[in-house]
């Protein structure tokens, strides 16, 4: 049992009055009034009046096929609170092996299998992606995913819109949802074509269809820049919201890692991402030599003046479109990317929600993406996202109130998963 506990989720802006949490076979079974005598004999632990919240949920973390980096990394997720993910995209087997090894363990794993590519591009030596060309292919290659027991099918940047429709198609058909990172299929086309989830809302994705701009083809990078940023205001945004609406689609922006790989240049970024507390056995082989100078996405090509206008224009228009997305009601997810150059395990979780928050979202809010919201997108939301009886026992406790300022997500005192203690910071 959690005694004397104000618990904060989804459903109150403020938190409530300290109450008694009653915890059996890993759910909340009750929640009452704080009692000296309700629960004599129940072995319990005070929190003194301090806050409990949702376990957080990483709508986006990639492991590497190496068990003990994997360990490495999910011990680092859970102690900074998060205790269940999402793994859009995974080598062969590799997936499904460690959320089948780690059953019944923080975190919670959902996977897809590998993602799903077009077949000319250069990732063909890749062994995260399987190359289709033809409808065949892809409805194959989707099957033999689903038989594998994947929770979810990812479709990559190559993807034509065509291909798209098929794969969504295809994975229906047993009740699958489908994730893009997009590219040859813009926003819209997925969306109309029924993927659940789009990741990247400002990095490697074809944003493209809501910019404005008269000669496309002939605009400066001045003026691709300040189109992206003045997006929100233009119909084809608004369009785009709509049926994202409609179609109840997930948006995971992955702030961070747009911000690594756009403003990247040098290492003076590193300690906001905090790079120090990464895991020593992640960094030899999965982050790319030289990531302690520069990221290694930051383009090659970008000279001082777009380097200055990718800080000063670019970014402000990345937090706007995010913003936008969240005051016309679209579906918002929290997710990392971890696995890429920089984005430490654990901390760059509370990194991203910090951007959210420089976005102009509300604590609350962001609390609300980052627990019942990533419930919801993974279909969990009977079972995790909020403190409520009959839900699985997974709890974040903080000593700061978070409906004040998100950075008191990182207050974290102690870390319960399915009613056991996983992690402990005092």
């Amino acid at each position: 049992m959690i005694r004397n506990a104000r618990i904060v989720d989804a459903r109150a802006a403020t938190p409530r009055a300290p109450v008694d949490i009653a915890i059996r076979s890993g759910r909340i079974e009750a929640i009452r009034p704080v009692s000296a005598d309700a629960w004599a004999g129940s072995a319990s632990i005070d929190v003194g009046g301090h806050f409990v919240v949702p376990g957080f949920v990483d709508l986006h973390v990639h492991l590497p096929p190496d068990s003990a980096v994997q360990e490495a990394i999910l011990d680092r997720l859970v102690e900074h609170g998060v205790t269940t993910i999402l793994n859009p995209g995974a080598r062969v087997g590799s997936g499904i092996e460690l959320r089948d090894r780690i059953a019944g363990a923080p975190p919670r794993m959902l996977t897809a299998g590998p993602i799903i590519e077009r077949r000319d591009l250069s990732e063909a030596s890749m062994d995260w992606a399987v190359l289709v060309e033809t409808e065949a292919e892809a409805r194959a290659e989707v099957r033999r995913q689903i038989a594998s027991g994947v929770d979810f099918v990812k479709i990559y940047s190559g993807v034509s819109p065509d291909l798209a429709g098929v794969v969504v198609d295809e994975a229906a058909l047993s009740g699958v949802p489908v994730i893009a990172h997009a590219g040859a299929t813009s926003w819209t086309q997925a969306a109309r074509a029924g993927v659940s989830m789009l990741v990247h809302s400002g990095y490697g994705t074809p944003m493209d269809e809501i910019v404005n701009l008269p000669n496309p083809a002939s605009a400066t990078d001045a003026e691709w820049y300040a189109g992206y940023a003045d997006a929100p205001n233009g119909a084809a945004f608004r369009d785009l919201v709509e049926l994202l609406k409609d179609r109840q689609v997930t948006v995971v922006p992955t702030l961070a890692i747009t911000q690594a790989a756009g403003l990247g240049k040098d290492a003076s970024l590193l300690p906001r991402f905090e790079t120090h507390l990464a895991p020593e056995t992640e960094l030899p082989g999965w982050w790319p030599h030289g990531w302690e100078t520069r990221h290694p996405q930051y383009g090659d090509d970008v000279g001082p003046e777009e380097a200055a206008l990718l800080e000063r224009v670019y970014w402000p228009g990345v937090l706007g479109i995010v913003r936008a997305f969240h005051e016309q009601g679209v579906r918002l997810g929290v997710g990392t990317d971890v696995g890429n150059a920089w984005i430490t395990p654990g901390a760059s979780f509370h990194y991203e929600m910090s951007l959210y928050a420089d976005a102009g979202i509300s604590p609350h809010s962001i609390l609300s993406m980052a627990t019942m919201g990533g419930a919801a997108a993974l279909g969990l939301a009977d079972s995790i996202g909020t403190v409520e009886v009959g839900k699985l026992a997974d709890l974040v406790v903080l000593s700061v109130d978070p409906t004040r300022s998100i950075a008191a997500t990182r207050t974290i005192e102690m870390v319960i998963a399915a009613g056991r203690v996983a992690a402990r910071h005092r």
